[in-house]
């Protein structure tokens, strides 16, 4: 006689289940990582972009400055810009900031910022002028930033 038995057996069952929840805890483990990953990059990413617009905008007003009328290493920098207009970058706590008749903030979250001139007399006329100018700063947890700022005007060290 044949003793046909259908189901699964117990051992079956819990061999499934463990099987189961090992490829669950797999995959739970991966997708944590890809999602912390795409989290770490687009925060970097829109930091990166936020700086590098800052330093554009940085760049633009310096070399298209008139007079310079202060600065200050690794502080500020005030001037007059084509238009006439005074305007002030500086750096305050972890943030720049232009300013006009108000400070507006450029860039916050920088851990580490650099503002000097160079003097030279590149016009062949007795007084120094200013070279260029040298800016960078450090965008916490992401990089750093610098450029070197020629200005088209001639520029009489302040």
């Amino acid at each position: 006689m044949r003793n046909n038995k259908r189901g699964f057996t117990l051992i079956e069952i819990i061999a499934t289940l463990v099987l189961i929840a090992v490829l669950s805890s797999i995959a739970v483990l991966f997708t944590g990582n890809v999602l912390t990953g795409y989290t770490t990059v687009k925060n970097n990413s829109s930091a990166a972009l936020k700086a590098q617009m800052a330093l554009n905008r940085i760049s633009l007003e310096l070399k298209d400055l008139n007079f310079l009328y202060s600065l200050t290493d690794n502080v500020s920098i005030t001037y007059e810009n084509q238009l006439g207009d005074n305007r002030t970058i500086k750096f305050a706590g972890s943030n720049i900031y232009i300013s006009t008749l108000e400070d507006h903030l450029l860039l916050d979250g920088v851990s580490n910022f650099s503002l000097s001139a160079a003097y030279d007399n590149i016009y062949n006329i007795a007084a120094n002028d200013v070279a260029y100018i040298d800016i960078g700063f450090t965008v916490s947890g992401v990089s750093s930033f610098s450029t070197r700022i020629f200005p088209r005007n001639r520029i009489v060290h302040p």
